[in-house]
């Protein structure tokens, strides 16, 4: 029981409102709901234990309810046990003691809760006959975007020990790599996660390659390769989930592809792709230069994907003046190309401002 529904329990060795519940404490927060009872019934046994033999009006009154919330409270308790009344003109009501009426209650809600472990254990032997048809089946057929993402969700939640991903363009919406925040969820229970990207979708934006090494820096092994024939994930080995459709965009469709010759071909892939492909490292360089605000601006354009003439009009500057700008930059950089310049700028902590998303 959480410690502060020990405090609540405590009322007699504490100052009490006159709600019956301890001072300052959240009527919404009552230790006994997980017996069914709730909070303006559990106010209405505690003032009974304080006040016993209070009428419906009298509880009414200290409770600050309506008479009629009082009178269906207190018929809650009688039906729970907690509560009787004595014969007479105006009825009052006693409470059970503590110690006999709830533990009654806790006994009841104990055979429940006995009974449904009883139908847990039934329902393995459901869960394992579908095991054994699912064996039976080579491929699954997701449909449905909707569909489609909570399965992904589902078999990322399930792996206990790898997931491998491909991940190319073209995507579906228009922020380029994948938004996977499980991700990072899956990576701190000690998951193990590989992705290989796609240059293309890295050199479209070097604030891509930011976002991607703060997925590096919390565990993900990842590489860069020019060319990815197609989106994958697999799962612990044992499943891969590939697009239904050759048009990557359609996310309207899966295939989730169990134990078979299949599965081992992807799985070969995935390793041929991993073992030719570049590292990404999210160590940072040392910053022997801080850039200026022109250099600054002049990244988040080309991380834009603005052409070198639009870029030039944006700033105001000539042509020539940009070209030379860029080069400059890129040296600084040690880059050659806008990736590359991305990634430097990224490992500098040059973007950390304005991180882009992945999708």
């Amino acid at each position: 029981m959480p410690h502060m529904s020990v405090q609540a329990l405590r009322w007699p060795a504490m100052a009490m409102d006159r709600t019956g519940l301890p001072a300052g404490a959240d009527a919404h927060s009552v230790p006994l709901g997980a017996l069914g009872i709730g909070s303006i019934e559990e106010r209405a046994y505690r003032t009974l234990l304080r006040l016993p033999g209070s009428t419906t009006a009298e509880l009414a009154e200290t409770l600050e309810i309506p008479r009629p919330r009082a009178r269906r409270a207190l018929a809650v308790l009688e039906h729970a046990g907690l509560v009787s009344r004595s014969t007479g003109t105006v009825a009052r009501f006693l409470p059970a003691a503590p110690d006999v009426g709830l533990e009654a209650l806790v006994r009841d809600k104990e055979a429940e809760l006995g009974r449904i472990r009883t139908l847990g254990a039934l329902l393995m032997e459901d869960y394992r006959e579908g095991l054994e048809a699912e064996r039976n089946e080579l491929c699954e057929i997701v449909t449905g975007s909707d569909a489609v993402l909570r399965r992904f969700d589902q078999l990322q939640r399930s792996a206990t020990s790898e997931i491998q991903v491909l991940d190319t363009p073209p995507y579906s919406g228009p922020r380029g790599p994948r938004s996977n925040d499980l991700e990072f969820e899956i990576l701190a229970r000690g998951v193990t996660c590989k992705a290989i990207y796609d240059r293309a979708a890295l050199e479209r934006s070097p604030l891509a390659a930011d976002a991607i090494l703060r997925y590096v820096e919390a565990g993900e092994q990842a590489r860069v390769t020019s060319r990815l024939p197609l989106k994958l994930a697999t799962f612990d080995r044992k499943l891969a989930f590939v697009p239904q459709s050759l048009n990557q965009r359609d996310v309207s469709g899966a295939i989730v592809v169990h134990p078979c010759s299949l599965l081992d071909v992807l799985l070969y892939v995935f390793d041929e792709l991993w073992e030719r492909a570049t590292p990404l490292t999210a160590v940072r360089e040392p910053d022997a230069v801080v850039p200026g605000p022109d250099d600054r601006r002049l990244l988040a354009l080309l991380a834009s994907g603005m052409k070198d003439q639009a870029i030039a009009n944006h700033l105001e500057w000539s042509y020539r003046t940009t070209r030379r700008r860029i080069a400059v930059l890129l040296e600084e950089l040690g880059a050659e190309t806008r990736f590359q310049a991305g990634l430097a700028a990224a490992r500098r902590g040059w973007l950390q401002e304005g991180r882009a998303d992945r999708r």
